[in-house]
């Protein structure tokens, strides 16, 4: 056979339709290479600190995300900002480049019952493309805020009652949720970014709780998504003994331990924006007035 014949074998199998055996043998092999990626990114993150990190960074990004497709995300475009299905880009104008490669994730599909009669969930494989990889007249657009109003905001953000005093007992924290009345103390005098930090990790607290040092750890993982996803500096955090205490886990295992993390960071992340829809809203009603 001619060398040039390859090519046409293989533009031949690329462009020929899939009976519909088939095309249920490649989604479902489809399928397993992106939990066998999840697995393998599991194990990943926890290796070291700088890994965990880069976990967190991707997470702070998409909080509505699972971990799970937090993990592909990160394994297959840890620098993406905005990912949006094919039909979701079209309706906003947008049309994709040339050739892009798609991020793959899983969503939702149709439930089904267990022999022991607990509901499961069937995933199926979703394309989603960032917004680099769009024409598009939409810009990523980073808001920031100076300390005062992205203080305020943090503090509207509190599912408890805020409390300002002068300082609080038995502790040098600037920040203290009390689990007993529901209450965020606040100590006046402090200083930026150290407040945001303490801040975010109250608001971690009123979510998870501090139960244990393992609650403990996940609050200080939120605390850092909120500050990284708001625009504080957090060159201070380190994540390199988190990431040993939980490389002994099964990839499974992982996922389990940080959907806290991200329920928490996905609640707060929320009502932060909610905060900030309703400054946004405060400040052009003022304009009109003028």
């Amino acid at each position: 056979m001619n060398e040039l014949d390859e090519v046409y074998n293989n533009y031949d199998s690329q462009n020929r339709e899939f009976s519909k055996e088939e095309y249920a043998e490649f989604k479902k092999n489809e399928k397993q290479q992106i939990y066998e990626l999840i697995d393998r990114t599991a194990e990943t993150v926890v290796t070291n600190g700088d890994e965990f990190q880069k976990y967190l960074d991707t997470q702070s990004k998409f909080e509505q995300y699972s971990v799970g497709n937090a993990f592909l995300v990160m394994a297959q475009m840890p620098d993406a900002t905005q990912l949006r299905d094919y039909e979701s880009w079209r309706s906003s104008g947008a049309y994709l480049k040339k050739y892009p490669n798609a991020v793959k994730i899983l969503e939702p599909g149709d439930t089904y019952m267990r022999e022991d009669g607990s509901v499961g969930t069937n995933y199926n494989v979703k394309k989603v493309y960032d917004i680099s990889q769009v024409n598009s007249k939409q810009k990523n657009r980073q808001m920031r805020y100076n300390d005062k109003i992205l203080l305020k905001i943090f503090l509207n953000s509190s599912s408890s009652k805020v409390k300002i005093v002068d300082e609080i007992p038995n502790t040098e924290r600037k920040a203290l949720y009390d689990l007993g009345t529901d209450t965020l103390f606040i100590a006046r005098g402090a200083e930026s970014p150290k407040i945001f930090y303490e801040v975010a990790e109250e608001l971690a607290k009123q979510e998870i709780g501090e139960n244990s040092l393992g609650d403990s750890y996940k609050n200080y993982c939120v605390s850092y998504m909120l500050c990284k996803k708001y625009g504080i500096n957090v060159s201070n955090y380190n994540f390199e003994e988190i990431a040993t205490s939980l490389n002994s886990l099964e990839a499974r295992e992982i996922r389990l331990e940080l959907e806290p993390v991200r329920n928490a960071m996905e609640s707060i992340s929320n009502r932060v924006s909610e905060q900030i829809q309703k400054l946004t809203r405060e400040s052009k009603n003022k304009e009109n007035v003028r």
